[in-house]
């Protein structure tokens, strides 16, 4: 195909920006590039679908009874992947409106029916209107949701934090360099505080130089306004209280010495950020009941104790948390990570809370205490020993064990897609399941049960040869393979048989039944039970319960700038709250602001292009600092204007400190934002079909109020200055498009890695350019981490 010039101009600055660094030389574009955007391109990486849920009537008497509806866009089932739920009838189907990637195929869809029983079904994505018909003998037991079983296990035993009513000294941004240092021989508290204490205040921002290197008795750090320190911090006999409210933000964090107390104490309403790494030392201890951010790795060294009944969460894609040495972590709150390792005899205790990652790895003895759910979306792996006791859910796409002891309690749940064992055995109280959709690379696996009651171990795709594995089924366990055959072939009945004993069974279809419990989500509960279904939750989340989406923006419009679509990028999260009618009354939109790579001042804001003003009951969450661009009226929404524009922040310095880019250049100091949440409720609920993405109109605001960018094929809002684009090169259609149809911003449904400053988007990711002038049709999956998808040194 002919090498065109026209792509090669979209990358070309026609325009330099005045607002960044000049550039010597124009950024080269990809040579590889070949032929035109189409004109009719829409830039989306989303599509809207509306499902249609029907069920059947268990029984004459529940014509009217609720079922219970939830939908997953991953067959794992976990809250990373909810996207909705809600509730049917047999005379009124479940109908909502879902914005989902472009690249979904498939959607899993649960439901729990009046008598208790559960099923998952799974549906193809081939039209954008998809009814869907629930006929209990068609679905297909899967597995997981977002729901947990209630513990009460005690937290680690730990020294108490104290909390001064007076403290001894207090700390101002005035000094250029201060010394954090603790009491001196004949010294003491005038307040009787037994560690010197200092304190930030609320509404002080301390940015000037503290130095941690303690010479003197322990002392404590009380942060209630917000401190960022630039470098790295080493403390010395030092600990860190954040106050609810309080803020530190930190490039890497570490501590020298043992200590009597916490190292770092996070309370509720509080936040550390660190932009790199996060090390504990010699029995460290550390409690965060509030937000701590990392962007790399968290790793400890000698025994210590995590505490964790917040938000923890390792943001970079490849950020390990790392437990070794008998590291002890107590987790009743979330934990996101890309990989938990766990070695040299570390434990967790998951108390009724979340841990999702990517992998999970652990050896040499350690142990793993699950009350709550363990979600792995690509592999549970250990080596060398260790145990799992399993009191809920554990989730895997793929479980590879070697020397592993399992002990499955009753009502728990293990669910894997694949499932690889050597020499592991799995104790199952009656009650339990263990659930596979194929089993492979098979050496001496046990199931044993010494139970009076019946487990379930379930396969529904292919198993090997027993016989020559050494294996063994052992006890009150029913073994179902779905794809079971009589005779000796593949997957035939006389390859399993002799693999059973003390009551064990092998059957094609499930006869014994598992009660149903909040961990194991009543798949096994193939006999009805009565007392209805609890009342239902309506919710929907975009991208998903804890996903996290992205916008990117370039600033110039309406001229062209460096296309290294840093310019504001947001991650966020939205959740609609329903009625029973399907009616949404409250919208949360969850944000973090990851980079601004201008100097010129946005603020930021969305307009919900179906919903008037008038019917915004009310805002929260807003940051407003200087009313300007955007003002508000006592409603929340902006003032003058009669859709409901809803705005965010008027400039991103009012919510995160940094100097002149923020997280564009590698170079420079990484700065970790707080998480915001604007809360919007509505006077009179509105349809769900009105709030799917595709109505949510989410812009930048850039030196003035009328100077407004949207992503192509959104409207401006009426504030807009329509003479901005008179006389400009947009494309005749849509002036948020270049007249060569290129975009001044993108939404994703994923954590979007975002390209350095400078650097293009075409030439950080391989595919981009294929999925532009192909108009979507090819490479859609272009944004994803995917190997030969991304110039890695292009990214920041």
């Amino acid at each position: 195909m002919k090498k065109t010039l026209l792509l090669l101009a979209l990358f070309v600055l026609t325009v330099v920006s005045c607002v960044k660094a000049p550039i010597s030389t124009p950024i080269e574009p990809n040579p590889e590039i070949g032929s035109t955007i189409p004109d009719n391109f829409d830039w989306k990486t989303i599509k809207e679908i509306k499902v249609t849920v029907n069920v059947t009537e268990v029984d004459a008497q529940s014509k009217d009874k609720l079922h219970i509806i939830k939908i997953y866009n991953s067959p794992l089932l976990s809250s990373a992947s909810l996207i909705a739920s809600g509730a049917a009838t047999p005379n009124k189907p479940f109908n909502i409106s879902l914005s989902v990637a472009s690249i979904t195929d498939k959607l899993y869809i649960y439901e729990s029916n009046p008598n208790g029983q559960a099923k998952v079904t799974t549906q193809e994505i081939l039209a954008p209107s998809l009814n869907v018909k629930l006929q209990n003998e068609e679905a297909v037991l899967l597995a997981q949701s977002n729901a947990v079983a209630n513990s009460n296990v005690a937290p680690p035993t730990v020294p108490n934090m104290p909390f001064p009513a007076n403290y001894d000294e207090e700390i101002d941004n005035s000094s250029n360099n201060f010394n954090l240092l603790g009491f001196g021989a004949g010294e003491s508290s005038i307040y009787g505080n037994t560690y010197k204490s200092y304190y930030i205040p609320q509404g002080t921002s301390r940015t000037k130089t503290i130095n941690f290197s303690n010479s003197k008795s322990h002392a404590i750090l009380y942060v209630k306004g917000s401190l960022t320190i630039n470098g790295n911090a080493q403390m010395d006999k030092i600990s860190i209280v954040i106050l609810d409210g309080g803020t530190v933000n930190v490039n890497q964090l570490s501590n020298t010495v043992a200590i009597p107390i916490p190292y770092i104490y996070i309370e509720d309403g509080g936040s550390l950020n660190v932009n790199s790494t996060l090390t504990l030392n010699n029995g460290a201890i550390l409690i965060s009941k509030g937000n701590l951010t990392i962007k790399k790795n968290m790793s400890t060294n000698g025994t210590g104790t995590i505490i964790n009944e917040g938000a923890l969460s390792l943001t970079g894609n490849n950020s390990t948390l790392d437990l070794t040495n008998n590291l002890t972590l107590y987790n009743s709150g979330t934990i996101n990570t890309a990989t938990l390792n766990l070695s040299v005899e570390a434990s967790v205790t998951n108390d009724a809370g979340t841990i999702t990652t990517k992998n999970i790895y652990f050896t040499n003895n350690s142990i793993i205490d699950n009350y709550g759910e363990i979600v792995s979306t690509v592999k549970f792996k250990n080596s060398g020993g260790g145990t799992v006791n399993n009191y809920c859910r554990i989730t895997a796409e793929e479980t590879d064990v070697q020397g592993l002891t399992a002990n499955l309690k009753e009502g728990s749940l293990w669910n894997t897609q694949t499932f690889k064992v050597n020499n592991s055995t799995f104790n199952m109280d009656g009650g339990s399941m263990f659930l596979t959709a194929d089993i492979y690379s098979v050496w001496q696996m046990k199931f044993i049960s010494t139970a009076n009651t019946f487990a379930l171990v379930k396969n529904t795709g292919n198993m090997p040869d027993l016989r020559y594995a050494s294996s063994q089924i052992n006890g009150n366990i029913e073994f179902v393979h779905e794809k079971l055959v009589d005779g000796s072939g593949t997957n035939g009945r006389d390859l399993y048989e002799s693999s059973l004993s003390n009551g064990a069974i092998l059957s094609k279809e499930q006869t014994k039944n598992i009660e149903g419990t909040s961990c194991n989500l009543n798949l096994g509960q193939i006999t009805p039970v009565g007392g209805g279904t609890p009342d239902p939750v309506f919710e929907s989340f975009f991208p998903s319960q804890t996903g996290w989406g992205t916008y990117a923006f370039e600033d110039l419009w309406p001229t062209k700038g460096d296309y290294d679509l840093n310019d504001m990028v947001l991650k966020f999260r939205v959740t609609l709250i329903s009625n029973s009618s399907n009616e949404v009354t409250q919208m949360i939109f969850d944000y973090n602001i990851l980079a601004v790579g201008a100097d010129k001042i946005a603020g930021v804001a969305f307009q919900l292009d179906n919903v008037p003003a008038s019917n915004i009951a009310s805002v929260s969450g807003q940051i407003l600092g200087g009313g300007t661009p955007f003002s508000v009226s006592a409603n929340g929404t902006e003032a003058g204007v009669n859709l409901a524009v809803i705005p965010l922040f008027n400039s991103a310095k009012d919510i995160v400190f940094y100097d002149r880019f923020l997280n564009t250049d590698q170079s420079k100091e990484h700065i970790t934002a707080p998480l915001s949440q604007v809360v919007v409720n509505f006077s009179t609920p509105v349809p769900q079909s009105q709030l799917t993405m595709d109505g949510l109109n989410l812009f930048i605001s850039v030196d003035e109020r009328g100077k407004e960018i949207h992503l192509p094929n959104y409207s401006p809002t009426s504030k807009f200055n329509s003479l901005l684009a008179v006389g400009q090169k947009l494309n005749s259609t849509d002036i948020f498009k270049y007249e060569d149809n290129m975009m001044w911003g993108l939404m994703f449904p994923v954590s979007f890695d975002y390209p350095r400053e400078r650097e293009s988007i075409i030439d950080a990711y391989t595919h981009f350019a294929t999925w532009a002038t192909s108009g979507g049709n090819e490479h859609s999956d272009w944004y994803l981490e995917t190997e030969g998808y991304r110039n890695s040194e292009l990214i920041y």
